[in-house]
């Protein structure tokens, strides 16, 4: 059945939302003093209007794909003693708790814990940079968090006490801010003015330029922006990769060996904006928004290895890996993809995994698994690099009767274990209107993030039309402090 895309005007605001941003960001880096500038003073007014980017198999899963060793992975199941039906749970009201406070979701028993007070600092918002963006470091000892003006405050990972604000980095963007996977002290971002990529030391503070991407091969000229690309993801989990993009130009850079991939010279977006390759968990391979409407799976150089059976490339999405090694897509689909389309077969779902190896996919929550329709302001988090295969996903959906949470997926956390025979289950309500009411749109969504050990996930929340949002963590069973 064919139903209408609910996140194709969405997904567009958000791309106009970034580029604005990025072009303030410029003007104010380049007359500013070294500290990051503002930025979000000029794009808060327009966060009311923009909305979130928001299984059936097209065959096996099949052994790991060449050169792909497996991977570790937890072999607990961090969905046991939760809920894993698929029946409504209607959401009732709780008190707000106060800043350090817990309680226990009433519809699904797990603890939520309240970690930020954005309003007795003075702050619209305190919220997880992104879904696709790694909040916590490589022990989780250290988390980051996103306030207005793009500034970036430390915490401590485990107690959730404040440290500081990292006023001493200037990344390409709010969300562009990269943990290492493995050292627990470092971080990288790109400075979109200076064109340089940096490594960061969050305890001594030490910062190292890592390259200059003004020289050849890349040659990024003066007045050309250097980022992570329209919708960012995470890095690779292994060997330190990233994609990046300036002035029409794609690539790929490896920072352990300091190599440039071929510079592929490519129109990859539309109205200004410009995706960038984003580097999978292998560091072997890079997904490529193709203009919002085609995903390729390209290697290091750029060359583009398969397609996937995606109907809109630009519809929100992760990446991540499964046990087995295989680098996965996951995305939301509203309709079938062209080459399930016509072999008569369904892939659409709030949660599709896309192999990045041989082409398949599975529908890990959709109809064809007895799910509803994929709701409205749907965001996945397939970045747990410690326990591959486990994802978050945050939807907002709409309102029932003027009420929140009151059909299945509407307003929910949801945990699944991709992996072959995973199961699926549903762990919270985040209780945030996100564009359905209030004041802060935008910035109001959950963006759900999951831990490297997928024991826990944030997500922000202005509890039901507030006029702040905070962040607030789900601490699963299996989660040890």
């Amino acid at each position: 059945m064919e139903m209408p895309d609910r996140t194709s005007l969405q997904s567009t605001d958000r791309k106009v939302f970034l580029i604005m941003q990025r072009a303030t960001f410029r003007l104010v880096s380049a007359v500013g003093s070294g500290s990051p500038p503002r930025r979000g003073l000029f794009v808060a007014a327009l966060a009311i209007v923009l909305g979130a980017c928001g299984g059936g198999n097209g065959s096996v899963d099949s052994a790991s794909g060449p050169g792909v060793a497996s991977v570790g992975s937890s072999s607990a199941n961090l969905c046991e003693g939760l809920v894993t039906d698929k029946l409504a749970h209607a959401m009732t009201d709780v008190a707000k708790p106060a800043v350090g406070g817990s309680f226990v979701d009433p519809q699904f028993g797990t603890t939520i814990r309240r970690i930020s007070d954005a309003a007795a600092k003075g702050f619209e918002f305190i919220k997880p940079m992104y879904s696709t963006i790694q909040a916590w470091n490589a022990d989780e000892t250290r988390l980051i968090l996103l306030r207005p003006g793009g500034w970036h405050e430390l915490y401590d990972g485990k107690t959730y006490q404040y440290l500081r604000t990292l006023d001493d980095i200037s990344p390409a963007d709010d969300e562009q801010v990269y943990w290492d996977t493995t050292d627990p002290q470092v971080l990288y971002y790109a400075n979109i003015v200076e064109r340089r990529l940096y490594r960061y030391n969050v305890e001594t503070r030490a910062k190292t330029m890592l390259r200059d991407f003004s020289t050849p091969p890349t040659s990024c000229g003066s007045g050309v922006d250097l980022t992570g690309g329209t919708d960012p993801m995470y890095m690779s989990w292994q060997g330190r990769k990233i994609g990046l993009t300036c002035g029409g130009k794609i690539f790929s850079y490896d920072i352990d060996a300091g190599v440039v991939g071929t510079v592929l010279t490519k129109t990859t977006g539309e109205g200004g904006a410009q995706n960038a390759p984003q580097a999978a968990p292998s560091g072997t391979r890079y997904f490529l928004n193709d203009s919002d409407r085609i995903g390729t799976v390209r290697d290091a150089n750029m060359n583009e290895l398969l397609t996937l059976d995606v109907i809109n490339s630009g519809e929100h999405g992760s990446l991540g890996r499964l046990a087995s090694g295989h680098d996965i897509f996951y995305s939301v689909q509203f309709d079938s993809g062209p080459v399930a389309a016509r072999a008569g077969k369904d892939n659409s779902g709030t949660l599709v995994a896309h192999d990045m190896w041989d082409g398949s996919w599975r529908v890990i929550i959709g109809q064809s698994q007895g799910y509803p329709y994929p709701p409205s302001g749907t965001h996945i988090s397939a970045v747990a690099h410690k326990n591959p295969g486990w994802v978050a996903v945050s939807v907002i959906g709409d309102l029932s009767g003027g009420k929140l949470g009151q059909g299945v997926l509407e307003s929910e956390i949801i945990l699944a274990d991709t992996n072959p025979g995973g199961a699926v289950c549903r762990v919270a309500h985040h209780r945030s209107c996100g564009g359905n009411c209030g004041t802060i749109g935008y910035f109001a969504e959950p963006h759900v993030v999951i831990s490297p050990s997928g024991t826990r996930m944030i997500f922000g929340s202005d509890w039901g039309g507030g006029k702040t949002a905070d962040t607030y963590v789900v601490e699963l069973p299996a989660y040890r402090p």
